[in-house]
């Protein structure tokens, strides 16, 4: 599998044999020799999920890029971090709205491939994603191992956050499997 940035953890082709869809973590640092790579294979559209306020604080340098379609498309609610386990599905749920079909619209619509992403790439893009293995005919326990997989590729990096801000319940910020099923069987977009 091609690591698509030295720089990200969570970065992958969703659809199997394809690079039609590339979920992230935000790539911060992105060498020129990877937006070659990028461009060579058609990955010209990036659409951040991020808010205004979460892309000043850590700016993408391919928004500054002129050879990349970049979209400024903030998911609703996602730079809220739920209270308890079982407040994320909902917190899922609610960003299933009119924008999150917009957003689902216009990645499905980009004439070539497309990198999506927020900041961690396992929330908000794990909901994007979703959707769209979804309407891509995905069973859902692929669904489901492709979200789970944020987990296992952030696992240092969120018990390092839990430890750094004693606030935040692991599990929270930890992808479960049963807040994946929660949000498939409630939403219908």
């Amino acid at each position: 599998m091609h690591r698509f940035f030295a720089s990200t953890k969570n970065t992958r082709a969703i659809l199997p044999g394809s690079l039609r869809y590339i979920r992230s973590d935000v790539p911060l640092r992105v060498t020129e020799e990877e937006k070659q790579w990028l461009i060579g294979h058609n990955i010209t559209t990036a659409v951040d999920l991020r808010t205004e306020r979460e892309r000043a604080a850590k700016p993408c340098p391919l928004e500054q890029d002129g050879r990349f379609h970049y979209l400024r498309l903030p998911v609703t609610g996602g730079d809220v971090l739920p209270e308890s386990p079982a407040e994320v599905a909902q917190s899922y749920i609610n960003m299933a709205d009119g924008q999150m079909e917009y957003i689902l619209e216009t990645i499905s619509e980009a004439p070539g491939n497309v990198l999506f992403f927020c900041t961690a790439g396992k929330d908000r893009t794990g909901v994007v994603a979703a959707l769209l293995l979804r309407r891509a005919g995905c069973s859902e326990e692929y669904i489901l191992q492709d979200y789970l997989l944020s987990g296992q590729n952030l696992a240092a990096d969120l018990e390092q956050y839990a430890r750094s801000n004693p606030g935040v319940d692991l599990a929270v910020i930890t992808p479960r499997r049963e807040t994946m099923e929660r949000f498939l069987h409630s939403v219908t977009l």
